[in-house]
């Protein structure tokens, strides 16, 4: 099997993950099938996947055996020499808002500490962590994961968001305050708030981030909290738009200065042709539209 490698893009020098060995993947997000009968995330199929790296296990069980609520293992397909899967859950559920707030609680510090083991190997400078809801959003799996690739260099995103956020002193923080004025709160807490962006790059792009800028997600704060405003996105997302595909990822900056936060993109558009060629943006809805009809779902 060719190992993966990381390659440059010819016209920006964007790292572009060679990984021909992918295409052997599974792929079990079959429209109109669930994917349960075959899933190797589920409980008694342990076996399928390689051996668990870190669990959370609360009756005791031995690894590599059911009993598990959240369980992590390197990828069978890694596009990376450091990429990891995190099934959530032991119920067979392709949607993140069917986990419970007490699942997402014991979810973030198997985050954390996988986070920290992936970004402590050699050659590995950014873990970073995302997740694919339905097959048009990336999802081989029905199963609910998530999945931290090793980068050898932050993302190019990651860099501009770093620019920008020194530029503006703090885009993140700026974009939470005016949320705050605008009408654009989904939900909150005393420490955590989901928001839409002032100007979404597509239609009900929404952040999850603290108040505090300085707060430091790989030393967790209320992860009771942050647990709560999970379920509430996600719920939101599923009942505002009729369940869609999507993807989530975490944007932070190892061991910098950084407003970290989470954002959730559902893929109610299309890259076409300006998104793909010009990395520019056309989206019909904006944040304030957003914001209104997420809360209506979670209200109704």
């Amino acid at each position: 099997m060719t190992n993966p490698r990381v390659e440059r893009d010819a016209s920006t020098g964007r790292p572009i993950f060679l990984a021909p060995h992918r295409r052997a993947r599974p792929m079990h997000t079959v429209p109109g099938k669930d994917g349960k009968e075959q899933c190797p995330f589920c409980p008694g199929a342990e076996s399928q996947t390689p051996p668990e790296v870190d669990a959370v296990r609360l009756d005791g069980s031995r690894p590599d055996t059911p009993g598990w609520v959240v369980r992590a293992f390197e990828n069978r397909f890694p596009a990376s020499s450091a990429h990891e899967v995190i099934a959530e859950g032991p119920a067979h559920t392709p949607r993140p808002a069917a986990l419970d707030a007490p699942t997402w609680r014991h979810v973030l510090p198997v985050w954390r500490r996988r986070i920290a083991h992936v970004e402590a190997q050699p050659g590995i400078a950014h873990a970073f962590l995302f997740k694919n809801v339905g097959r048009e959003a990336g999802a081989s799996i029905a199963h609910n994961h998530s999945q931290l690739l090793g980068m050898p260099e932050l993302p190019p995103r990651l860099r501009a968001e770093l620019d920008e956020d020194r530029r503006t002193g703090g885009h993140v923080h700026h974009e939470l305050k005016d949320a705050e004025r605008d009408d654009r709160i989904v939900a909150a807490g005393s420490r955590f708030a989901v928001f839409t962006p002032r100007h979404p790059k597509f239609g009900h792009e929404t952040w999850l981030a603290p108040f505090d800028p300085a707060d430091d997600f790989d030393a967790g704060s209320d992860d009771g909290e942050l647990a709560e405003l999970f379920v509430a996105v996600f719920r939101a997302i599923d009942a505002a738009l009729d369940r869609p595909p999507f993807n989530v990822w975490l944007h932070r900056v190892p061991s910098t200065p950084f407003h970290w936060h989470f954002e959730c993109q559902p893929r109610t558009g299309f890259l076409a042709g300006l998104e793909l060629g010009a990395d520019a943006y056309i989206n019909s809805h904006d944040g304030r539209d957003g914001a209104r009809r997420l809360r209506e779902a979670l209200r109704s």
